[in-house]
């Protein structure tokens, strides 16, 4: 097992055992375990916006962004559109602090490989460099790591409880059945605001379109829950592939979608085998 996956299980299954009255350093756990990003080109100049302060570990090492954004990338997201707030939606029944600092979460996941990159601005569209980005998604069989039970249509647990890791507290999480980490993950911004990560294309489940969970948070506090979506013709191609060509009939569309809102439509651009998918994403602090 990869030594970033072992890591991450392990924080979950502590985290249980610290709800239960145990107790853990986190941070230490997580500056041991954080895994070296692939470089990235020339850094382009950075916001003079005043940043929020720097997301702190549990023993207050700094969580430093992983990958400073380029000036190319940069310019594609300036082409996405006017600033504007994205909109608040539901977290859904499958988020829990998952509490890794990573850009690659991809873990075991066969599928399609995405490029995804994030910008968050204020209201004020000023670029907000440590803000920290927290997405998941399901997997090619529309799987759910964490509830891979409840995602085939099984049962759970239906336990709660409220977050408190690195990055987030106060919100509540509906607690794992499992000790899965796939395809969940968190960057801090850079300078310019933005992330990066490496994932696959999401697969599909019963009643919602192909989507990406993301939260924003500001010094642990959540500023933003959302979601992203992709174009179906976009969906269909990639879906009429292996792996995802194992789990056919994906029952519903853009359209049909009683959640998605347009502000969370991706631009995406093919970048070799896989895909560049990038969206500004406006929170109103």
């Amino acid at each position: 097992m990869d030594d970033d996956v072992r890591a991450s299980r392990l924080r979950v299954s502590r985290r249980r055992a610290l709800a239960a009255g145990g107790a853990i350093g986190l941070g230490t756990l997580l500056a041991a375990c954080r895994p070296a990003d692939e470089p990235s080109l020339a850094s382009a100049t950075p916001s003079t916006a005043p940043p929020p302060p720097t997301p702190l570990a549990s023993d207050g090492v700094p969580i430093s962004p992983s990958t400073d954004s380029t000036a190319e990338l940069i310019a594609k997201l300036d082409g996405v559109g006017a600033c504007r707030l994205t909109s608040e939606e539901t977290q859904g029944p499958y988020w829990f602090d998952v509490d890794a600092i990573r850009s690659d979460i991809r873990e075991d996941r066969p599928g399609s490989e995405l490029r995804l990159a994030l910008r968050v601005y204020d209201r004020d569209c000023r670029p907000l460099p440590n803000s920290v980005v927290e997405i998941w998604h399901c997997d090619a069989g529309g799987l759910y790591s964490g509830y891979e039970v409840a995602s085939r249509g099984g049962p759970s647990s239906g336990r709660t409880e409220t977050s408190d890791g690195e990055y987030s507290a106060g919100v509540r999480e509906n607690v794992p059945d499992d000790d899965g980490t796939y395809l969940r993950g968190a960057q801090v911004a850079d300078a310019n605001g933005i992330v990066q990560f490496r994932t696959i294309w999401p697969g599909w489940y019963t009643g919602r379109t192909v989507h990406v969970h993301l939260k924003v948070h500001l010094g642990r506090r959540n500023v933003l829950t959302s979601q992203l979506y992709f174009d179906d013709a976009l969906n269909d191609a990639v879906h009429g592939l292996p792996p995802y060509d194992a789990h056919p009939g994906r029952d519903t569309r853009n359209d049909d979608d009683g959640i998605l809102d347009a502000s969370g439509m991706l631009t995406v651009e093919v970048v070799g085998d896989g895909h560049l998918a990038y969206t500004n994403l406006g929170v109103e602090v």
